[in-house]
């Protein structure tokens, strides 16, 4: 039995941090915080590919993406269109990987710091952060949101519903990014992974496991 088999066929674990309301009542998010694209696209820039970047950008969305400044509210199409352009670079898994801890550094910089500080107080666990996990979603999107189960006693599972994001999978594995940014301050070997089939044009799921 391969590793997506065993995921759908093992225990629902314990609810660690629900969803703020059943599922059905979150919406879709609608706008997301621009620091989030600004961040990414500053990223881009220090890698020399932004003009291949600007390149794959939907006409309709070229301008606002490019013109962004940061702390500003932007439609979810425009985010969309900016990660469709991402994924159409076609970088691998690892460079995405480490654009995504990039961003997550920038965009939850206090945060980290507040993690750090933590880092060094015994008995301070990944849990730590994964509580935070609500707080963080609400403050990069408007609509959706994000849950954590507990799978087991250094096994989590991480649920984002109701965001067209979850579609492309530059986003998904930069999701992933950020929860290593986060998570490795506490832990000594972390690993993230994406389960398909929590996989819909709107929900994504993400295991988190360490030791």
């Amino acid at each position: 039995m391969n590793r997506q088999d065993a995921s759908q066929h093992e225990p629902s674990g314990e609810a660690f941090l629900p969803f703020r309301v059943a599922p059905s009542r979150l919406g879709a998010a609608t706008a997301v915080r621009s620091t989030l694209i600004t961040t990414s696209i500053h990223s881009l820039r220090a890698r020399g590919l932004f003009d291949r970047y600007v390149e794959r950008i939907d006409g309709t969305h070229r301008d606002a993406l490019v013109t962004a400044v940061a702390g500003v509210w932007l439609p979810i199409d425009t985010a969309v269109a900016h990660y469709e352009a991402c994924e159409a670079l076609r970088l691998d898994v690892r460079e995405q990987l480490t654009i995504a801890k990039e961003v997550g550094d920038r965009v939850h910089g206090t945060f980290l710091g507040m993690m750090m500080r933590m880092a060094k107080n015994v008995g301070v666990t990944p849990w730590s952060a994964l509580a935070q996990s609500g707080k963080l979603y609400e403050r990069l999107f408007t609509g959706g949101g994000i849950a954590v189960t507990r799978k087991g006693p250094k096994d989590a599972r991480v649920d984002v519903v109701g965001n067209a994001l979850c579609g492309i999978e530059y986003f998904r594995v930069g999701v992933r990014g950020v929860y290593q940014a986060a998570l490795q301050l506490f832990s000594q070997r972390l690993t993230t992974f994406e389960l398909p089939w929590r996989r819909a044009p709107h929900a994504m799921g993400v295991r988190i496991s360490w030791v």
